[in-house]
């Protein structure tokens, strides 16, 4: 990523953001709503010696006022975020009006998934979870677990060893993403076809790559913007 600039939109803990900066991208731009993600951002930051090339703000990719304040970028990028902005569209639209001409758009957003463990089950599960106060948060979670754990043996997997080593695989423990996964909330999805047309007919971008699941997983879509399409900020209203 040498000589390229990166904006990182929603950058949780920053780990993408530090990978840019070990990349050696010139000029690392990171912003999250949430304030404890926006500290352990510059948690990280300070861990590399507080680089004078990479700047973390609080914000949001909804906030027209805010995102008008920052430099179009070479490469933009929002794994698994814009999908819990409550209007996943119009975020997409305003995230992706940071691209400089000829730049890349890498977005992860949710598979849509069909029947009765589909993506509206899970969606109307999430609604219920953070709409129940903390006592029917914790019966959801412990149904939730049962059925985990029921899974692992039918799949003839050790329950106990399989939560112990979870950390170790997923980055987190087994009982922090049971919360995370139940409490993401907006939750938005969408077929890859429609996200790929959304992004080509409306924006003028053009698919480089792209990587499905055949789950309720992230599918990853590489845009390209078209070097001869500027969009002027105000478009973003």
């Amino acid at each position: 990523l040498k000589g390229m600039t990166f904006l990182d939109i929603g950058c949780g803990s920053g780990l993408f953001s530090l990978a840019a900066y070990r990349m050696g991208a010139k000029r690392i731009t990171s912003f999250d709503l949430d304030p404890f993600s926006v500290r352990c951002c510059e948690y990280l930051k300070e861990k590399e010696g507080n680089p004078e090339n990479w700047i973390i703000s609080t914000g949001s990719v909804l906030d027209v006022s805010f995102l008008n304040m920052f430099e179009k970028a070479d490469i933009v990028y929002s794994w698994g975020v814009l999908h819990h902005t409550g209007i996943m569209w119009q975020a997409i639209r305003n995230a992706s009006n940071l691209v400089k001409p000829d730049g890349l758009f890498f977005i992860g957003i949710y598979n849509k998934k069909e029947g009765f463990f589909g993506s509206r089950t899970w969606l109307r599960l999430k609604k219920l979870y953070n709409g129940v106060p903390l006592a029917g948060k914790r019966l959801i979670e412990f149904g939730f677990t049962a059925l985990i754990i029921l899974s692992m043996l039918l799949r003839l997997k050790n329950p106990i060893s399989e939560i112990k080593n979870y950390k170790k695989k997923r980055g987190m423990s087994f009982w922090i993403d049971i919360r995370d996964s139940l409490g993401g909330y907006p939750y938005e999805f969408a077929y890859p076809e429609e996200v790929i047309k959304f992004c080509e007919d409306e924006l003028s971008f053009k698919i480089e790559e792209l990587k499905t699941v055949n789950n309720l997983g992230v599918n990853e879509f590489l845009f390209r913007k078209s070097s001869s399409n500027y969009t002027n900020p105000i478009m973003f209203l």
